[in-house]
């Protein structure tokens, strides 16, 4: 009698968002679009790439978001719209940064570790200036057009299981979705501190 290898499953965690600590090429994405719940038609990745200290350059893929074909395209625009907003902030930022930085300079006794605290705060200026300006404004004048996205993101963190550790937080903003996808990945609420 042959036995099967045993069917690897996802550990995932409920926190704010769902953290999966474990296989994340194992978790199940419920069969219908996950922003308006209709057929599914098409499918999205989330390609995720970061460096981190302790573990070095960690790639992961979210594969297999289920999309309807409208809410795909409009996925797509809500990505454009996204990249356009970040481009905008850098054309913007670095110069004005750079601007700050020779103007800091100027003052007497100013410490050299101030300029990339500059830099960093002008960029986010500029990005909550684009926002306010493009971003939002287009957003709210076409709203049938973009859709909030499935999200995904790596951090560091201390596992459920008290090792150190990698994990993927997915942010599933439709929340009937976000409930089929716990209750299909059997998902384990975190308990409160």
């Amino acid at each position: 009698m042959m036995q099967g290898t045993p069917e690897r499953r996802p550990k995932v965690i409920l926190k704010e968002n769902f953290v999966v600590e474990e296989n994340i090429d194992s978790i199940r994405w419920p069969q219908e679009c996950s922003v308006c719940g209709g057929a599914v038609e098409q499918t999205d990745d989330i390609k995720l790439k970061k460096k981190f200290k302790n573990f070095g350059e960690i790639n992961v893929d979210v594969l297999g978001i289920p999309y309807c074909k409208a809410c795909f395209a409009k996925s797509r625009r809500t990505k454009f719209l996204d990249n356009v907003t970040l481009v905008i902030s850098l054309i913007l930022g670095i110069p004005l940064s750079i601007l700050a930085i020779v103007a800091s300079m100027a003052t007497p006794g100013t410490q050299f570790v101030w300029f990339g605290l500059i830099f960093v705060l002008v960029i986010g200026i500029c990005y909550g200036v684009v926002w306010l300006v493009v971003k939002f404004p287009i957003r709210a004048l076409f709203k049938g057009h973009f859709v909030d996205l499935v999200n995904a993101w790596l951090i560091e963190e201390k596992k459920s299981d008290g090792r150190e550790g990698v994990s993927v937080v997915i942010e599933i903003p439709n929340k009937v979705y976000a409930n089929k996808f716990a209750q299909l990945n059997e998902v384990v609420p975190q308990p409160p501190k």
